[in-house]
């Protein structure tokens, strides 16, 4: 597993199809959505969110929950 940080499209920052891992909009700059997410990897990162651009990738043993990024509710 992967936690990803990634460009996305500004206005509509959600992925195309319901993730198995979570994920958060971190954030916007200019013309883009700051994404966080988990994935099994790079690949499904691009299943979901097409349009990723500058993606930093570390591996993941376990989901990292914080203030900042709190469990999703749909997460059981």
């Amino acid at each position: 597993m992967i936690r990803a940080r990634f460009r996305s499209n500004e206005d509509d920052p959600r992925p195309v199809t319901w993730p198995k891992h979570p994920y958060w909009i971190s954030g916007y700059g200019e013309d883009f959505a700051i994404i966080v997410a988990y994935a099994d990897d790079k690949e499904e990162v691009f299943a979901l969110w097409p349009e990723a651009t500058e993606i930093d990738v570390e591996p993941a043993d376990a989901y990292r929950f914080t203030d900042r990024f709190h469990k999703p509710d749909w997460l059981d």
